[in-house]
């Protein structure tokens, strides 16, 4: 068996919205329990258990920037628990959109309400997303919200992690670097985000063609 090559692993290309899909989810969103949730992993690109590990002093509301220190895991058996960062890269901090700090201002209070309902019963996890009672939630749960929010709503089949993969596609599209984008979603290194996404670089190669394109055509003809 030494002497035998393991077939190479085949990346799968990412499934991802595109920017008409997303803000039809973005805005059919607004007021339900999903939310900030889809904002912030649409903004940030977050991993599902980097989102569900979010805590308050996670949050610089002065700076508008949001700490990911932590994922949150679930096992049958042990429950819901704390984790390290999926690798060294991915503990980082990142500048949130005026719209997302506003949101998570909402929400802060609105969880506060729910603490005082709840009394002695509540648990104070520090969470951004618990149960009722403030315990921390389980990642699979916001999965199943989501499967059954776009379901509703007529929206094509993606997994809350397609939401990252919308992100990273719609940065490097808008001409964000590779390095830049490597850095917000927690890649060891480029060459892992260039594997990921080679499809939207490709797909940004061929708009910046264009573009030049467009540039040096005048310049032809005058010549």
């Amino acid at each position: 068996m030494r002497a035998v090559s393991p077939p190479k692993k085949r990346q799968r290309e990412a499934k991802f919205y595109t920017p008409e899909q997303l803000g039809i989810l973005l805005d059919k969103a607004v007021g339900t329990r999903l939310e900030l949730p889809v904002f912030i992993c649409a903004y940030l690109g977050l991993r599902r258990g980097e989102l569900c590990g979010l805590e308050w002093k996670d949050i610089d509301f002065e700076r508008a920037v949001i700490f990911v220190r932590r994922s949150s895991l679930y096992m049958a058996g042990r429950g819901v628990f704390e984790d390290e960062t999926k690798n060294t890269s991915s503990e980082r901090c990142m500048k949130v959109s005026a719209d997302v700090v506003s949101m998570l201002r909402a929400w802060r209070a609105e969880q506060s309400k729910q603490r005082l309902r709840m009394g002695d019963q509540w648990q104070d996890s520090d969470r951004l997303f618990t149960t009722w009672n403030g315990a921390p939630i389980r990642p699979d749960g916001i999965t199943a919200w989501f499967h059954k929010f776009v379901t509703k709503n007529g929206l094509p089949p993606i997994h809350i992690h397609s939401l990252r993969h919308t992100n990273a596609t719609l940065l490097i599209a808008a001409g964000t670097s590779l390095t830049t984008v490597a850095a917000r979603l927690g890649h060891a290194n480029s060459t892992t985000t260039s594997k990921i996404y080679a499809h939207a670089i490709k797909s940004a190669d061929q708009a910046a063609a264009e573009v030049l394109q467009d540039i040096l055509h005048p310049v032809k003809k005058q010549a």
